[in-house]
């Protein structure tokens, strides 16, 4: 009898379903329901405020914040947001735009997604992109979800020195499907040891994960591992640092089958962990296998140049069991921050960073060589051993204004991430050395 209504009920209404209930009020009928612990008879409340007084008192909330300078690292940066991106960001058609069910409507969002495809095509040297995933964790658990369903397989071989992060979003994935994940170790310099690689890989794999530059920011020989996967029946999934491959070879050209990344040091701000945006990326054999939305250009009847959603791993549509993931959106305003980021970089703007944070992460390199644990080229970040607790440290740090870390438990209690963005200036990464170089 209450089908008709969208809006709400009305007092007469509720005193109606009450009644058919056997309840005289909300208030007995909710305390019906409710666990006696769960109840709450006192929210403890403070009294009202004005908008002129809660205004000032967020105001002198906000004013405790400590503004650090960044030194930490894996897998999020502190990197710099050129003023022109919020510019453009923020205007209502960019800003307000939503899942493009009509082409017809939304041929400026479907543009946009089609040249962030292209972009990261571009960036990556891979056939096909996606409009983007979650972020770079999500990316991953796809990526190994889809060489399982390419391959018929359920092992995938990850290394020991993957970002934790990563791990744990991939084995959450799994867990509830017969995977079987193996991680293989890293060697004396931080790197993938080859040697048990080439003895993991058998024919019951379906994928073996390579993250380059690693969590300890090492560059890995991904040529040589290339040689190892494709000696097998078996796909090469990669995770890069999108910075890097402005310097470094990109997944393309060392034959990934699959590469994905997080896209946050394009341009996004740390905001707390989020939002962030996954880039994912495949051969184009692979294409009807994977995640998310793919944009492409097309013509109407007059000939004229148009963007149409052609493939959609949508939970929504009909036939869902043949969906090959439950991500059914993507991250559009991020994606478009990150298409703003690159045009406003171009190739050589691009390179250029990269260089200079290397150059940055070698200098802080160099002030702290006698805490080095791996003698290895690295790219942004790098891992030190401390003589104190890694975590003591962090906190140490935190009190002279420098922000720190994570500690990299893998290697135990006394290791350290630091990694440095193009933010940091030379007096800074002078500083920071100075208060570490004890500790």
């Amino acid at each position: 009898m209450f089908a008709r209504h969208y809006f709400g009920l009305s007092d007469s209404e509720i005193k109606e379903i009450l009644n058919y209930l056997g309840y005289t009020d909300l208030e007995t009928f909710y305390k019906s329901k409710i666990p006696k612990y769960l109840e709450l008879d006192d929210f403890k409340l403070p009294p009202a405020l004005s908008e002129e007084e809660a205004r000032e008192y967020i105001e002198n909330l906000g004013n405790l914040n400590k503004i650090f300078k960044i030194f930490a690292g894996g897998g999020a940066y502190d990197c710099f947001t050129p003023s022109a991106l919020n510019q453009l960001l923020m205007r209502s058609e960019f800003y307000t735009a939503y899942t493009p069910y009509q082409p017809e409507v939304s041929q400026g969002t479907l543009q946009v997604m089609f040249e962030f495809q292209s972009l990261i095509c571009e960036l990556t040297k891979m056939d096909v992109s996606n409009a983007s995933v979650y972020d770079g964790a999500t990316a991953l658990a796809e990526a190994v979800l889809m060489s399982f369903r390419i391959k018929n397989k359920y092992k995938v071989i990850i290394p020991k020195n993957l970002n934790p992060s990563y791990k744990e979003v991939l084995k959450t994935y799994l867990q509830n499907i017969e995977a079987k994940v193996v991680e293989v170790n890293f060697d004396n310099y931080g790197k993938v040891n080859l040697n048990e690689l080439a003895d993991l890989v058998d024919n019951t794999t379906a994928s073996v994960v390579i993250q380059n530059p690693n969590y300890f920011g090492i560059i890995e020989e991904v040529f040589e591992i290339k040689d190892i996967v494709k000696s097998k029946d078996v796909l090469l999934i990669s995770v890069f640092d999108p910075v890097s491959l402005a310097i470094l070879s990109p997944p393309g050209e060392y034959d990934s089958d699959i590469a994905v990344a997080e896209g946050q040091s394009l341009g996004i701000p740390l905001s707390f962990g989020g939002p962030y945006v996954g880039l994912f990326t495949s051969k184009k054999e692979y294409i009807r296998q994977m995640p998310g939305r793919i944009v492409a250009l097309t013509q109407d009847k007059y000939g004229r140049r148009g963007f149409v959603t052609t493939l959609q791993a949508r939970e929504q549509h009909i036939r869902r069991a043949k969906a090959t993931s439950n991500i059914c959106t993507n991250q559009q305003l991020i994606a478009t921050a990150v298409c703003i980021y690159l045009t406003l970089m171009g190739k050589e703007g691009l390179k250029q960073l990269a260089k200079l944070i290397f150059n940055k992460t070698e200098y802080l390199k160099e002030k702290l060589k006698h805490k080095l644990v791996f003698n290895s080229p690295t790219f942004r970040e790098f891992v030190i051993k401390t003589n104190k607790r890694a975590k003591e440290v962090i906190f140490e740090c935190a009190k002279n204004g420098f922000l720190v870390g994570p500690e990299v438990k893998l290697l135990g209690d006394n290791y350290l991430l630091l990694a440095v963005s193009e933010k940091r200036k030379k007096q800074e990464i002078d500083e920071l050395a100075e208060i570490l170089k004890d500790v």
